[in-house]
């Protein structure tokens, strides 16, 4: 085995080879979709209605992802002090980033988390919610979360 001190991905080898003139054609890089793609976000924001709770248990939806979204992470924001409350976030049904990964929030939190490599290598076949699942304790009245889901999308 060799210990690599350099190595390219495969769309940096690809443009190499073509600015060294050793390119073919099967080396020409998809530019719209592999290469200078845009990062896009679905942003979303819910502030607990005053005298309400989210459950323990509750779900709440933040957006709607495209057909061929591939998701690389997200960012989670919580703005008050509240019940030590934990959030699994879903695409559709499936667990996006690990069970009970937003987690407790007793006072105000900012929580970058990446996708799992599901979502991040394969696009999704059909539109997909974006949900929090909580649990552990309710979400208390006033709070205000916000969640940025940021993916790629073949355009």
């Amino acid at each position: 085995m060799t210990a690599l001190s350099t190595a390219n991905g495969v769309n940096s080898t690809k443009l190499a080879a073509l600015n060294a003139n050793t390119g073919s054609l099967s080396d020409l890089i998809d530019g719209a979709n592999e290469w200078g793609t845009k990062l896009r976000v679905l942003f979303d924001k819910y502030t607990v209605p005053s005298g309400d709770t989210i459950s323990s248990t509750g779900v709440l939806t933040m957006g709607t992802l495209p057909k061929g979204a591939r998701v690389l992470f997200f960012h989670f924001t919580q703005d008050a002090a509240g019940e030590a409350a934990v959030g699994t976030i879903k695409i559709a049904t499936v667990d996006a980033a690990g069970s009970n990964v937003l987690t407790d929030m007793t006072s105000a939190t900012k929580q970058l988390v990446p996708a799992n490599d599901t979502f991040a290598i394969t696009p999704l076949t059909v539109e997909s919610a974006v949900t929090i699942t909580f649990a552990t304790q309710d979400v208390d009245a006033g709070t205000i979360l916000t969640l940025a889901t940021c993916y790629l999308i073949e355009d």
